[in-house]
């Protein structure tokens, strides 16, 4: 579990939860809260409760979170998909591409690993976009009609969309890419893997834990307190 081991580091997880906001690593020692503030547009102490949930492998207390708006934790969850989309997934898929350049001949788990890998990508990719366009937009409705906002109100109340109806149809895909790992483990048995199988595995493994990590601050944070303000406005 070497890999875990080195996520956790408390730099690596700080490096890690800033790289979403596309904060280079050279402007991040000494940086104190209020020029991270102005740097990123996060909350600094939203950002050090996160840093908190990745760096912690036992029980989130949720409670933690209520304390923010519903708008800083969305604005997070935002940067986030932006981060899997151009940065996390094209790095696993390079790596990939890498292990097929020199093994393609030699390794028959490549096919499936291939397929595996490829299909779950899209599977997610589905999922963001799902959000994107439908989930996030209408919270955001939801917070400017809590505002007094003019006609938002009436947006809000979607007869086609609800978080009702979002939690209903949610699925979980995080687990789904346990099996890419798995596969690996599987079919290599005890033989040693080669560096380009080992580094694609790592980030595979890190990706599915911060995929979970994700999933709570959306489902048990985000859900609830989007829940809760279309309950109150209707």
């Amino acid at each position: 579990m070497t890999a875990i081991n080195e996520f956790i580091d408390s730099e690596k997880v700080h490096q890690l939860v800033l790289e979403r906001f596309e904060v280079k690593p050279s402007n991040q020692p000494g940086m104190v809260s209020g020029e991270l503030h102005q740097t990123i547009g996060m909350n600094p102490e939203l950002m050090e409760v996160i840093q908190d949930l990745y760096a912690n492998s036992d029980g989130f207390p949720f409670e933690k979170m209520q304390k923010f708006s519903l708008e800083e934790i969305l604005t997070y969850l935002q940067a986030t998909h932006r981060y899997y989309l151009t940065k996390k997934l094209p790095e696993i898929e390079q790596s990939l591409v890498d292990i097929f350049s020199k093994y393609s001949e030699s390794y028959q788990l490549l096919a499936s690993l291939a397929y595996f890998f490829n299909n779950y990508k899209a599977k997610l990719i589905d999922h963001i976009r799902f959000e994107e366009k439908d989930l996030f937009p209408y919270i955001q409705l939801l917070i400017k009609a809590s505002k007094g906002v003019q006609n938002t109100l009436k947006l809000a109340s979607n007869p086609d969309f609800s978080i009702c109806g979002f939690m209903e149809a949610h699925a979980c895909i995080e687990d789904e890419l346990e099996q890419v790992s798995t596969l690996i483990k599987r079919y290599s048995g005890n033989q040693a893997l080669p560096l380009p199988y080992k580094i694609f595995l790592n980030q595979v493994e890190l990706f599915e834990m911060e995929l979970r990590k994700h999933a709570i601050i959306e489902d048990h944070v985000l859900v609830p307190m989007a829940l809760e303000l279309e309950r109150n406005l209707n």
